[in-house]
């Protein structure tokens, strides 16, 4: 790996404007550096449930199905809405909703439950919502307390993280008190459940079916059907990538490295291969150096922007890193199985953005990958 000095130096052949400098260097601070040992699956309470989920979706339809259970989809989008008692009294509190005002979906018997079997973080379940404006609906409920949010056109999917789900808890109630009749539900949920979010806190990918990041079918030189299959591969591939940098480096962020790790996982699901020009019209950067105003990659400066000079470098950083990830790929060969799979983006994951960018980033990742052979051997 590059030292700091390096680093800043590989970012000073780029621009020249130390605190654009200083910028990109904060924003490419290397995060995925807590390695876990054991490869991680989601807790198997959470999996059974939804497992049962999945059965009841087969039969009564995957929206009918999970608004029984995950109390947010009971609820309009309403601006305001979260502020009010009757919203607090459901989800916060667990009470049953009363009232006739439900939220209201365009095609709900067109959305599907699946439980995906993911070879980076293994089974997960996944929405998908074939309408726009369905999706939309869905994702503000689960993820933004059923409050109106306006989301850029490119984005197509969102994995929501630790979604309280009440149907959980009132059935850990109800066996803990059959075998505790007298006992005190409120002080044993606060003292041993309430520390062990695994009991009650979801995970759920929700998938559109438009083309991924906005990218019509003729760009890629698809047919519409083709693309539209390709996309929602691509979208799920990319949500279990962020999962699983959450679950093996403790990290999951709004910061181009994760959404590099997480469009090679789904691209190369797709094709085998990475394909640096896929990569390059998904971030805006297809007629690079000029960046497309509406590009995914101004999407991912949080919490701070970037000044225009260092924005100018990152798209520099992204190029060159595409490049490498080229060189990568052609070096090992088109991957062959799922282990090999997960072992390129691992290492991808350990490699930071500056050293992925620089001429030592090809050597340093093949120097990982095959620390990542030999372990698993």
């Amino acid at each position: 790996m590059m030292h700091q000095k390096e680093k800043r130096l590989c970012i000073q052949q780029l621009i020249h404007n130390e605190k654009a400098v200083d910028e990109l260097v904060v924003y490419a601070q290397h995060k995925f550096t807590n390695k876990n040992s054991t490869v991680h699956t989601l807790p198997k309470e959470f999996i059974e449930t939804w497992e049962r989920y999945h059965e009841e979706a087969q039969t009564a339809g995957a929206f009918a199905t999970l608004k029984k259970y995950l109390v947010q989809l009971q609820f309009p989008i309403t601006k305001g809405i979260s502020q009010t008692e009757a919203y607090k009294n459901v989800t916060l509190r667990g009470k049953q909703k009363t009232g006739t005002n439900f939220l209201q979906l365009q095609h709900p018997d067109e959305i599907e439950l699946v439980l995906y079997e993911s070879p980076m973080i293994g089974k997960i379940p996944v929405l998908i919502v074939p309408n726009t404006d369905d999706f939309t609906t869905i994702i503000c409920a689960l993820a933004n307390k059923n409050e109106p949010k306006a989301f850029p056109a490119s984005m197509g999917a969102l994995c929501i993280n630790g979604l309280n789900n009440w149907h959980r808890i009132h059935s850990l109630k109800a066996a803990w008190l059959q075998k505790n009749p007298l006992g005190n539900w409120n002080e044993f949920f606060k003292k041993q459940v309430a520390p062990k979010p695994h009991l009650y806190k979801d995970k759920i990918i929700v998938l559109s079916k438009k083309g991924y990041s906005g990218v019509q079918s003729h760009e890629v030189r698809m047919t519409d059907a083709a693309w539209k299959n390709a996309s929602l591969i691509i979208r799920r591939e990319h949500e279990c990538a962020h999962i699983f940098t959450l679950q093996h480096y403790g990290s999951m962020a709004n910061n181009m490295h994760d959404e590099i790790i997480a469009d090679y996982a789904g691209i190369t699901k797709v094709l085998g291969r990475f394909d640096k020009e896929w990569f390059l019209r998904f971030m805006g950067l297809e007629n690079y150096p000029n960046y497309r105003n509406g590009g995914r990659l101004q999407n991912y400066q949080s919490p701070i922007a970037l000044s225009e000079e260092a924005f100018k470098g990152l798209q520099m950083l992204i190029y060159k890193i595409s490049d490498t990830l080229v060189e990568f790929d052609t070096a090992l060969g088109n991957i062959t199985s799922a282990q090999e799979h997960v072992h390129r983006i691992q290492s991808i994951c350990e490699v930071d953005m500056i050293t992925l960018a620089s001429t030592q980033g090809l050597e340093t990742l093949h120097k990982t990958y095959n620390r990542k052979k030999v372990l698993t051997a």
